[in-house]
């Protein structure tokens, strides 16, 4: 049996749907690396990225993409301050 649901991990999955709904590839990205980084760390329940929160975090892309991002570059890597910064600029969220 050679199927790709068989092989796949529900962040992947995740990033497909995120596609299909219409978010940004750069972003999808950010929110699979999100997910994926949640599961392989075994963060908290209450950190987002966990599988049940995938219909939030794509309504969370679709409704503020900038804002979005920067959560998630501020989940991802909460200790580089330079790269937040750098995002908050590019983003004009400073």
């Amino acid at each position: 049996m050679n199927d790709k649901a068989a092989t796949s991990d529900y962040w992947d999955d995740w990033q497909q749907a995120a596609l299909a709904a219409g978010v940004s590839k750069p972003l999808a990205a950010l929110g699979m690396e999100l997910m994926r980084t949640h599961r392989k760390n075994r963060w908290p329940k209450d950190f987002l990225g966990r599988e049940s929160d995938g219909e939030v975090m794509i309504a969370m892309c679709l409704e503020d993409e900038a804002e979005t991002e920067l959560f998630f570059i501020e989940n991802l890597y909460p200790y580089d301050t330079a790269l937040i910064d750098k995002t908050k600029r590019r983003l004009c969220l400073h």
